[in-house]
This record gives C-alpha cells, sequence and structure tokens, in this order.
C-alpha cells in the first residue's frame, strides 16, 4: 500500500486547527499541530460564501507563516449543527442502492425542510449485540453545497481534498489508534462541542450507539450522560457496564472534566490522540503540543484515517 502526507484540519465557528502527518523512512511522523482563530465567528449556514472564504483563507494563512505543510492531501472536519444524524433498524437484506434510497425517505421525514437530493449520505451497519439486541444502521448525511465550498478551497490552495466528516466520528478514530478499545467491553466516548454533546458507545472495539444531544448551556451535561447511561426497552445499558470513558471537545477544560467525574459517577479520562505516533523534535517544544493534545482530536483523527 503506497501512503502519503496528510494533513487534517478542523473547522469550528471560532478557529481552524491543522494537524499534519507525514511518512518517511517507512514510519508515520507527526510533523505539526497548530491552531489560528478566525478575524470573526463563522457561520456556514449563514454567511455568504465570499465571507466564509475570507475567513477560512485567513486563518489558513497565518497557518501556512508559521510553518508550510509538507502535504497536499488534506480532510476537514465540520462542527455538528451541519451534519443530520440517525439510527434507526434497519433491513439487512436490502442491497446498497436500496439502503441509500430507504434512509433519503427516512431524512425527509425526520427533518422535512431538507432537499435529500443535495445530502451526500454515508451508513455503517451495526450487528444486533447486548446493548441494542436488533441490526441497526447509523446514516450521517451532509449537504452538498459544504462540501463543495470546501472542494473550492483546495482548488484555490492547490491541495487536494480527501474526506470530510464530523467532530466526533474524527475524533473517535483518533481514540481507536490510541487506546486499546478491543480489549474492553463497554466504552463510552464524549465529545463537548459548543452547543452539542455527542456520545458514542463501543462494544469489544465497534461502535454500537451513536447520539448527538443540542445543548442550552453545560449545565445539562450532567443529566444528559445519566440518561443515555440509563437502561431502556430499546437499550440495555448502566453505568456500571461502562469498562472505559474516554472524553474531548475543542473548549474542555481540565475543570469541567472534574465536575462530570463528580455529577455523573464516571472516570472521564482525556486521551492524548498522540501518544502512538513519534513527533518530530521540534513538537517538544510546541505548548499546544505538551498542553492541549486532547482538543486537537479531531484534526489528529481526520488526519490518521488512511481509506
Amino acid at each position: 500500500m503506497s501512503f502519503e502526507n496528510h494533513a487534517g484540519i478542523c473547522i469550528s465557528n471560532s478557529k481552524l486547527q491543522v494537524v499534519e502527518v507525514n511518512y518517511k523512512r517507512e514510519q508515520f511522523f507527526l510533523e505539526n499541530i497548530d491552531e489560528a482563530y478566525f478575524n470573526e465567528p463563522i457561520d456556514f449556514e449563514k454567511d455568504k460564501t465570499t465571507k466564509i472564504s475570507a475567513l477560512l483563507q485567513g486563518a489558513f494563512n497565518e497557518l501556512l507563516v508559521r510553518k508550510a505543510l509538507n502535504s497536499t492531501s488534506v480532510s476537514f472536519t465540520l462542527p455538528f449543527q451541519y451534519f443530520y444524524m440517525m439510527q434507526i433498524p434497519y433491513d439487512n437484506t436490502l442491497l446498497h442502492n436500496d439502503l441509500l434510497e430507504e434512509f433519503r425517505w427516512e431524512f425527509s421525514v425526520l427533518y422535512p425542510f431538507l432537499s435529500v437530493k443535495h445530502l451526500a449520505i454515508q451508513y455503517i451497519e451495526l450487528d444486533k449485540n447486548e446493548i441494542i439486541q436488533y441490526n441497526t444502521a447509523l446514516a450521517v448525511a451532509l449537504p452538498r453545497k459544504f462540501i463543495q465550498l470546501l472542494q473550492n478551497f483546495c482548488t484555490q490552495n492547490n491541495l487536494n481534498l480527501r474526506y470530510v466528516d464530523n467532530l466526533h466520528s474524527a475524533s473517535d478514530r483518533a481514540l481507536t489508534v490510541s487506546q486499546p478499545l478491543a480489549e474492553k467491553g463497554a466504552v463510552l466516548s464524549a465529545y463537548i462541542g459548543n452547543k452539542h454533546l455527542s456520545v458514542i458507545i463501543h462494544l469489544y472495539g465497534y461502535p454500537v450507539y451513536f447520539k448527538i444531544i443540542p445543548l442550552t448551556d453545560a449545565s445539562e451535561l450532567p443529566q444528559h450522560f445519566i440518561d443515555i447511561l440509563t437502561s431502556k426497552p430499546s437499550m440495555n445499558i448502566n453505568k456500571n457496564m461502562i469498562e472505559a470513558a474516554y472524553i474531548t471537545g475543542n473548549h474542555l477544560s481540565n475543570s469541567m472534566v472534574q465536575t462530570l467525574r463528580k455529577a455523573v459517577g464516571i472516570d472521564f479520562i482525556q486521551f492524548n490522540p498522540f501518544n502512538k505516533i513519534k513527533p518530530m523534535p521540534a513538537l517538544f517544544e510546541n505548548n499546544l503540543y505538551n498542553e492541549k493534545s486532547n482538543t486537537f482530536a479531531s484534526a489528529a483523527g481526520i488526519a490518521f484515517r488512511l481509506a
């Protein structure tokens, strides 16, 4: 298999984060981590394309001034509010195209304001298990206009667009690289965004449950975790089944994690997405690498993605 250098870029409403992974001497190296703030908050839904492009380019130029990319291939993560997701029962005898048509119909029912023909849809099939005892599928949709905007950005900067993902799915890829999840039973993964909580539950290394919850403010977090970890007819789960719980987020603080540990009664772990990749020597002087590595989980996860 032929490997190439790859940069992951995480876009939030306030900044760009970049993680670059280079392949040389038959080994992967962590080349760079950095971040740059936009001149003003960005809103993909409401802002004009010209404004979004200018804000992205300004922050990206700031990153390039400090360190040029060695990669021509880049991938992006976008905030939760631009994706539409559902986990639903499905018929595993249906063919791929038939499943896509089924999901388009389900999205049109759940989100009647959407033009489903303009959605890019991907899905993963989740077999029945001891937590959810029937087959389900996790379907994720993203309006194609956001993909086109990122494609235009890449064209402008002579880059090759590879993947677009949401914050938590990308972060979870970094988690599975850094932690031996297959050796554990039920593992909870949480991503706290600006206005959303995202939770994934793994069972022996495979995701079996996914939920995104809108937030008014952080005070709602403990009760949401408690509700998720309470058994119900559709889901056999409780707090005592969780063997490990990992948490990340772009603005997650140590004090918030400590508070959640006490309120929920779970030992949330802020994992280091870089603990399995060799850093270039210059990164040992990088404060972001030394002190804020957990907040780069999404950019790291999308940078680690090979296929």
